[in-house]
């Protein structure tokens, strides 16, 4: 009993090693990294992922939008000047 053991456990690694060699699929296009650079934070992201502020017409990541006072999504400048009254030319 005790040397079946021993062999399951020797196994084991091999299996593992068996199961790392297997070909992962590629990631989906969504996850990839891009190759357009965002204006606002510098991270590169797909180009048709991108976010163009209805305000000012900046292009910048989905990560770099915010919600202004009138609920619109709107780019991280324009919903700093909304935040401090001001106004943003883009």
């Amino acid at each position: 009993m005790a040397r079946a053991r021993s062999q399951a456990r020797s196994q084991t690694p091999a299996r593992a090693q068996a199961r790392s060699k297997v070909a992962r699929p590629p990631a989906p296009w969504w996850l990839m990294q891009g190759d357009e650079e965002c204006l606002a934070c510098g991270q590169l992201y797909i180009y048709e992922l991108e976010f163009r502020c209805p305000d000012c017409d900046t292009v910048t990541c989905i990560h770099c939008q915010r919600r202004g006072r009138d609920g619109r999504m709107v780019c991280v400048s324009c919903a700093e000047a909304d935040s401090l009254g001001g106004a943003h030319g883009g």
